[in-house]
């Protein structure tokens, strides 16, 4: 009976521990999305510089403040 006991009370525990890394692994997954998207977002924003530039559009100027702001 005791080794029942036992085995109940490790399953508990390593339930628990179960669920603590998942929430751990949820809440990272979730944080390299977020950071994924601003990196893409910041490739979208010098993109659009580099191609306003090799048009030599006037959108040069606005898309280097934007860049600027981005960064900074």
């Amino acid at each position: 009976l005791a080794d029942v006991d036992e085995l109940i009370t490790i399953k508990r525990e390593l339930n628990y521990r179960i669920s603590v890394q998942s929430a751990k692994l949820l809440r990272l997954l979730k944080q390299k999305d977020r950071l994924l998207h601003k990196v893409q977002k910041n490739c979208d924003i010098v993109t659009a510089c580099l191609q306003a530039v090799s048009q030599k559009r006037r959108k040069y100027f606005l898309c280097v403040c934007i860049l600027v702001q981005v960064v900074y």
